[in-house]
């Protein structure tokens, strides 16, 4: 099998340098066939998720880095050696250290060298049409009545002046491919080429034996699937994508003033992306035609939008701890009870992370994807089933906080025999209804009760509501008056033949 370098190499020498099978094959020495199968194949998922485990290192290397940077500016004499960073680290990181010294003394050579490796020399660039270049930018939005921080992905093209922009919440590499499409899609075409700063979303901390900063495989392997070229600036150069970079200000001074509020991230990236239709009506700063004309232009330089989806989600495989929680980021994601002690896999997406028993079978949840250190997604409903035999534990859950009034007062005063039984009855509620419905029913079932309430009477009521809309709207209308009915029997008689005994 190829590797996706390999595969990129010979889709480039077809569609972009004109050369036929036959000369392709002469100048890798590949197979006929094997040449044929990567140029027309449209699919470049991969076929198998195997969930990367984490790196212990991972959490080490930006403080290691930040520290060495800082040295730069020291004298040489009081510079850090890799014994001192190791002792730093112990001291001052002692819950992220778990790797011996001679591993932190292998991570310090790899950063210094980073840092001290020559640069590349400075290339002025020329983008013809059809390139496109990419960046993030941030801005404060309102989100359910509160201010939260959000983040923009930004796709300009230098030759027309046009620039979309999509909204995330982070700066992720799922969210970085997740806003591509969304714009991909949107205009139906894919630029020829993208440019990209070295953003860690794009890019490996490792070089290639040229010094050339690497691609991150799956960022490859969706650049190979759109049909597109990877293009990397050189570090802290952000002058050689100047065009993105004053549309990340220009777009925040026109979209995002004063804060918008967010009620649907997608419903508001659909209305964002038609703004940014609009504003290309106006005429290119230079050349006295709209922007909108010069960038359907661009679109016969480009590739067509490839309609088979990319599987932009990255997997990976955690244990599910005795809490019912599993850690991923910094926060907790509830998975049902059952599964504790057992493995699962995360699908993690850009917004939104789901969790898959092991062999891909069941989906066993699904969570917002949480940012911020210490957060919690927990699906209260699948605790239900142990709160029901440890009852005394009830105050002390965070599902009792989120019950309304009158089921934490019916629970509190129920009898202990009928404990679980009022509890399968809140479950066999909240499955189908809210909270708010449950509620509701409640006070139904007080209302037609004189005596202790029990959890069978509640959810007769919860029934009786579900059928009989007017009840929960709170009236019944009920006739109060039959009409009369002359009843006659003389046809049914002349039916009924005699019998001679």
């Amino acid at each position: 099998m190829l590797t996706i370098t390999q595969v990129n190499y010979i889709r480039e020498l077809y569609f972009m340098e004109g050369k036929t099978y036959s000369e392709i094959c002469k100048m890798t020495g590949r197979n006929f066939r094997t040449v044929k199968k990567y140029i027309e194949k449209e699919d470049f998922n991969v076929k198998t998720h195997k969930a990367k485990r984490p790196n212990r290192t991972d959490v080490l290397r930006p403080i290691i880095n930040e520290w060495l940077l800082e040295d730069q500016s020291r004298h040489r004499k009081q510079r850090h050696t890799a014994k001192r960073i190791y002792d730093r680290l112990v001291e001052e990181h002692s819950d992220l250290m778990s790797v011996s010294e001679r591993t932190i003394r292998t991570l310090v050579k790899e950063e210094r060298t980073k840092l001290n490796s020559l640069k590349n020399a400075y290339l002025k660039l020329e983008h013809p049409g059809g390139e496109a270049q990419v960046d993030f930018g941030t801005f404060k939005g309102i989100e359910d009545g509160v201010l939260k921080d959000f983040h923009k992905l930004i796709l300009s093209f230098p030759k027309s002046n046009a620039g979309f922009t999509v909204v995330t919440r982070s700066e992720t590499r799922e969210a970085l491919l997740e806003s591509l499409v969304t714009i991909f899609s949107f205009l139906g075409y894919v630029p020829s080429a993208i440019w990209f700063d070295q953003m860690a979303s794009a890019a490996l901390r490792s070089r290639d034996e040229k010094g050339l900063v690497k691609v991150a495989e799956k960022v490859q392997r969706f650049a190979t699937h759109y049909g597109f070229k990877i293009k990397f600036c050189n570090p802290d150069s952000g002058h050689e994508k100047g065009n993105v970079e004053n549309k990340v200000g220009a777009l925040r001074r026109n979209f995002f003033v004063p804060e918008p509020i967010i009620t649907n991230l997608a419903d508001f990236n659909k209305e964002l992306l038609q703004k940014c239709v609009k504003r290309h009506e106006k005429n290119h700063y230079q050349i006295a035609k709209p922007i909108t004309q010069l960038l359907e232009a661009e679109f016969t330089l480009m590739k067509p939008f490839n309609q088979k989806p990319f599987d932009t989600a990255r997997y990976e495989s955690r244990k599910v701890d005795k809490h019912g929680l599993i850690k991923f980021g910094q926060c907790n994601y509830s998975v049902s009870p059952q599964h504790v002690g057992t493995a699962v896999i995360l699908k993690i997406m850009a917004n939104e992370i789901e969790i898959y028993s092991k062999d891909y079978e069941k989906r066993l949840a699904i969570h917002p994807r949480l940012f911020q250190k210490g957060q919690e997604s927990i699906h209260y409903i699948d605790f239900i089933d142990i709160i029901k035999l440890r009852p005394n534990a009830l105050k002390y859950t965070g599902i009792y906080s989120l019950l309304p009034a009158n089921w934490q007062k019916y629970l509190e005063n129920i009898k202990k025999e009928e404990f679980k039984k009022a509890f399968e009855v809140l479950k066999f509620i909240l499955l189908k209804e809210d909270l708010e419905f449950a509620r509701k029913a409640l006070d139904e079932a007080f209302k037609s009760e004189s005596v202790t309430l029990t959890p069978e009477a509640v959810l007769v009521t919860y029934k009786r509501i579900k059928e009989d809309k007017q009840i929960y709207e709170g009236f019944i209308s009920l006739p109060t008056e039959l009409p009369y009915y002359d009843i006659n029997t003389e046809q049914y008689d002349s039916l009924i033949r005699r019998v001679d005994l």
